[in-house]
């Protein structure tokens, strides 16, 4: 009952910032627009260089500051405070505060790339921009989904070939992976050092083709026994046999190029209603930026159903796989997904009991 109680508090927390992260998501560009600040920032890059490319590399880093400073209380409050409140989390502030500056670099970088491609793009098509962008936005999605296991994930975490530390698992997971027909050589099953910065537990696979991997953290393999490991992992391997990653990136493509039409007609609008006001002068105009993400995280919230959806369904189906494909290599795989699931739950306080609207 004391655990069930915490897990009802932590996920109600939970619930609670998400929706209201999204309001003050909403509220960010809301005020960098209707304040005039992305206008502020779009005139001292005009002032700087008369070159697209130029205005795009001040505008961006300015504009994408910004919104991280304006958010970092809120971010630290349910990133780090309420984690360590439940005692979910080990990192300690200094860490912390390394990965948010990673994570800032990172999203400044990645963001400053994307808004000069996606007023390119505007610029050269203004009523067609919303299916060229979402064109375009593929081909990079994929490359960014084959290279983040070399160039992010190692930013933020230590990975080791689980090889080195626990061999017998790495066989019985090598019978498995040969009983899904599944090609993932030994020195890309890792082990990951979650312990380094959190209790939770958690296992994935991620990278596409040469980069395709398997990863446990070392807080799984630390709570659960083998058995109960290789039905976690059972169910990850799943995701690459049954083609969820290229169905489900399928799927929700689809859905973004509908919602990104809806966008469209939405943002037009706006600036038309509003832009002579603002001094936004039309959606080619770099201070439209915090318009487009209003519009964007609009349709990302309301379309978040329909994805999660589409998730839940994938992870369904891969949770029946683990206990298919680990039949034979664990002596009684039900069992041991019922303990797994048990352990998960525990540990990383999930809702036992969630809110059919949740």
């Amino acid at each position: 009952p004391q655990k069930r109680a915490e897990a009802k508090a932590y996920s109600h927390t939970q619930y609670a910032l998400y929706f209201s992260g999204v309001a003050l998501v909403l509220l960010t560009y809301y005020l960098l627009w209707r304040a005039g600040i992305a206008v502020t920032f779009r005139n001292w890059a005009r002032r700087i260089s008369p070159r697209h490319f130029v205005q795009c590399l001040i505008f961006a880093p300015l504009f994408f500051l910004t919104v991280r400073l304006l958010l970092f209380p809120f971010v630290y409050y349910a990133d780090f405070v309420v984690d360590h409140k439940f005692g979910l989390m080990t990192q300690g502030f200094g860490s912390w505060m390394a990965d948010w500056g990673k994570a800032l670099a990172l999203s400044i970088v990645a963001g400053t790339v994307m808004v000069w491609i996606f007023y390119w793009v505007v610029r050269r098509a203004p009523r067609r921009w919303w299916f060229y962008f979402w064109a375009v936005s593929i081909p990079i999605t994929l490359f960014v989904m084959f290279i983040e296991p070399f160039v992010v994930e190692p930013l933020f975490y230590k990975f080791t070939p689980l090889d080195t530390t626990q061999p017998a698992l790495v066989t019985r997971i090598e019978e498995m992976l040969h009983r899904a027909d599944l090609r993932i050589p030994r020195r890309r099953i890792l082990e990951m050092d979650a312990s380094s910065k959190t209790n939770t537990l958690n296992a994935y696979v991620s990278g596409l083709g040469a980069s395709k991997r398997v990863v446990v953290w070392d807080t799984t393999l630390r709570k659960t026994t083998d058995d109960e490991a290789l039905l976690v992992l059972g169910h990850e391997t799943g995701h690459y046999v049954l083609h969820h990653i290229a169905k489900e990136f399928v799927l929700i493509e689809l859905v973004v190029l509908v919602f990104l039409a809806l966008g469209f007609v939405a943002v037009r609008k706006m600036i038309r209603s509003y832009g002579g006001r603002t001094g936004v002068e039309g959606e080619g105009d770099l201070a439209s930026l915090p318009v487009m993400l209003l519009v964007l995280t609009l349709v990302t919230f309301f379309s978040s159903p329909l994805v999660n959806g589409i998730s839940r369904h994938y992870e369904h189906q891969a949770d029946q796989f683990a206990l298919e494909v680990t039949y034979g290599v664990v002596p009684d795989p039900n069992a041991a997904e019922a303990r797994a699931f048990q352990i998960l739950g525990e540990q990383d306080l999930a809702d036992p009991d969630p809110n059919p609207f949740i």
